[in-house]
């Protein structure tokens, strides 16, 4: 059967990208800055564009935000999880407001849940639509949510353009979806100040949960390791004793909630919200062509799912 799919947007990550590509000196007449926010609206509408199909089932497409102290659960966990980022810088900050409208206006609402982030808030959507039959495209650049893939779903990074379905993350990374929490874990992200085992990399992580099948299986044969038939294994064995503490800690972080008690699911698509869509991007400064798009989803011609 041909499943009816979902396109969950990360939408931080989106907004990061733009204010990164668009011309920083772009401001409104009040004199605010607007990049990330036309940025933003490029993107949403090329999403649109290219995964509408004339006579198919409206998609789902729902952009998701961390919420203001989204961090909360983590830090509580460690607090110096993510510890280590910048301040994000004040331009770009102001811009998130608008962009939540835009992503509102456009139909496509602005989820989160407090204290969460959008990670989290996309593995709850993820095991609400799969038991709807709806195969899910997680639209992210973060090698964390390649977790959450089942066989019918994809990862897509529209910064590079490339996409994995399930069996290229193993292809990929060396370990399989599920895997993917166990295997930061123990190699340790470097981006969100994961600690892991100092000493293991990438592909003795990968190695190790390939014999061994998850963290517990590492440990429950433990003694094992040390043979293993890697350069360097009775060292690895090591380092895992010595650490594992930090291991069952850090796996505490990589792990995406998938149980969130969130209000709402999202529904098919039904279109723009003209005046509000229309209104935040003159108020932006959109080019006028940019508007015309947008105006031509106000009333599509298509069947909900």
């Amino acid at each position: 059967m041909t499943q009816s799919r979902a396109w969950l947007i990360d939408a931080h990550a989106q907004i990061w990208r733009a204010w990164h590509v668009y011309d920083k000196g772009r401001a409104d007449q009040a004199g605010r800055p607007v990049n990330a926010v036309l940025g933003f609206a490029d993107y949403l509408l090329a999403l649109l564009e290219s995964t509408w199909l004339p006579n198919q089932p409206a998609p789902i497409i729902a952009a998701i935000f961390d919420a203001p102290c989204g961090r909360g659960h983590r830090q509580a966990i460690y607090p110096d999880y993510k510890g280590h980022r910048p301040p994000t810088p004040v331009d770009l900050k102001e811009q998130f407001p608008r962009c939540r409208e835009l992503a509102e206006a456009a139909g496509f609402g602005a989820l989160d849940h407090a204290g969460f982030e959008a990670d989290d808030v996309i593995g709850t959507l993820v095991g609400r639509l799969r038991s709807r039959e709806r195969a899910v495209t997680i639209v992210t650049g973060d090698k964390d949510l390649a977790q959450l893939l089942g066989p019918d779903d994809r990862w897509y990074n529209p910064m590079r353009g490339s996409v994995m379905a399930y069996g290229d993350v193993e292809r990929r990374f060396g370990v399989r979806p599920a895997q993917i929490a166990d295997w930061l874990a123990l190699s340790g992200d470097v981006a969100d100040n994961i600690p892991g085992v100092p000493g293991i990399g990438p592909r003795t992580a990968a190695r190790l949960l390939r014999k061994h099948g998850c963290i517990d299986g590492i440990y429950e044969n433990l003694s094992a390791v040390y043979g293993m038939k890697f350069r360097g294994a009775p060292r690895a064995q090591r380092l895992l004793q010595e650490n594992e503490a930090q291991v069952r800690l850090s796996r505490r972080l990589t792990e995406i909630v998938c149980d969130l008690p969130l209000a709402e699911t999202p529904s098919p698509w039904q279109g723009i919200d003209r005046p509000a869509l229309v209104s935040l991007l003159e108020q932006a400064g959109a080019d006028p062509a940019q508007i015309e798009r947008w105006e031509a989803w106000d009333a599509p011609l298509v069947r909900s799912a």
